[in-house]
C-alpha cells in the first residue's frame, strides 16, 4: 500500500458529518455517496444547477425588500443580479457563447416567475432564510442550509424551493426525506416541532405539504442514527455497493460507476 493509499484511508476514518442531501445519496446509493462524499470527485456544472442556485439567491434577496416591492420584475431583476454574482466562479464556462446563455436566461425567467402562483410574497415575513443548521443530535453532526421558515397561525412551516419538477406520486413521500431531517433540527434547536413540510417547485407549477409531528421526527432521528452507523460501517470496511435504478440515467458519475463497467473494468 503506497502511503498517499494509506493517507486517503485514514481520510475515511470515522464520519465527521452528514447533510441531508448526502444523507438521501446514501440512501439511493452507497457508491454515489462514495463518489461524492467520500473521493470527493468534482462534477461539471450543469445548467440546471445554475438555474437552481441563481434561483434560490434571487429567492432569498426577494424578502429582503419591502412587501410591496416583492413583484415579479424585481424578481426577475434580482435573478440578473444573483447570476452576474455567481456567474464567475463554478459556473464560468458553462455556456459556449452568449446565444446559449441568453436562451437559458430566458427559460429560467419563466420558470422562476411561476413562483407568484404559487404563493404571494407579500403577506409573507420568513422567520430565516439560508439558515444554518448544523446541529448535534445524539452522537452525529448533521449539517445544511435551511432555504426558508415561517410562523403561520398554525404553526412553524419549513419550505424548500426546487427549480425541477414535482416528482411523480409514488416518489412524493420520499422527497420529504431531507425536510424531515431538517424539521428534526428545528425541534432541537428551537423546541418547537414545525406542523407542516413543503416542498415548492416552480416547473409546473406545484407545491407539495404534508403535516409533520414528534413521532415522525422520533422515527426519522432513528433512521438517521442506522444511516450513520452504516455510512461509518461502509468508510470501515471501504464497500458502498452501486444500487442502481431510473435515476442512474441522470447520475454524473454512470461513466466510472462498477455497475456499468464492461468486462474489463472500464467504463462504458
Amino acid at each position: 500500500m503506497t502511503s498517499d493509499t494509506q493517507e486517503n484511508r485514514n481520510d475515511r476514518v470515522g464520519l465527521r458529518s452528514l447533510s441531508p442531501s448526502r444523507a438521501s445519496d446514501f440512501k439511493r446509493c452507497p457508491q454515489l455517496f462514495k463518489f461524492s462524499a467520500i473521493d470527493r470527485i468534482p462534477t461539471p456544472p450543469t445548467v440546471y444547477q445554475a438555474r437552481g442556485t441563481t434561483a434560490h439567491l434571487a429567492l432569498e434577496r426577494l424578502f429582503e425588500l419591502p412587501a410591496e416591492e416583492r413583484t415579479p420584475e424585481r424578481l426577475s431583476d434580482l435573478f440578473r443580479a444573483a447570476w452576474q454574482d455567481l456567474k464567475p466562479g463554478e459556473f464560468a464556462d458553462l455556456f459556449d457563447d452568449v446565444a446559449a446563455e441568453r436562451a437559458w436566461g430566458i427559460e429560467s425567467l419563466a420558470i422562476l416567475n411561476n413562483y407568484f402562483a404559487l404563493e404571494d410574497p407579500t403577506q409573507i415575513e420568513p422567520l430565516s432564510r439560508e439558515l444554518d443548521m448544523t446541529q448535534t443530535v445524539g452522537d452525529m453532526t448533521i449539517r445544511g442550509i435551511l432555504d426558508r421558515m415561517e410562523e403561520t397561525p398554525k404553526g412553524l412551516v419549513i419550505t424548500d424551493y426546487k427549480s425541477g419538477k414535482a416528482p411523480q406520486e409514488r416518489f412524493a413521500m420520499s422527497a420529504f426525506f431531507g425536510l424531515k431531517i431538517y424539521a428534526l433540527l428545528v425541534r432541537i434547536r428551537e423546541g418547537r416541532t414545525p406542523v407542516a413540510l413543503r416542498l415548492m417547485y416552480l416547473t409546473g407549477p406545484t407545491v407539495l405539504e404534508i403535516p409533520v409531528d414528534d413521532g415522525q421526527l422520533d422515527a426519522m432521528e432513528r433512521q438517521l442514527e442506522a444511516l450513520w452507523n452504516a455510512i461509518e460501517k461502509a468508510i470501515a470496511v471501504d464497500r458502498f455497493p452501486p444500487r442502481t435504478g431510473v435515476l442512474c440515467d441522470w447520475c454524473s458519475y454512470q461513466d466510472i460507476c462498477p455497475a456499468f463497467a464492461d468486462d474489463t473494468g472500464g467504463g462504458v
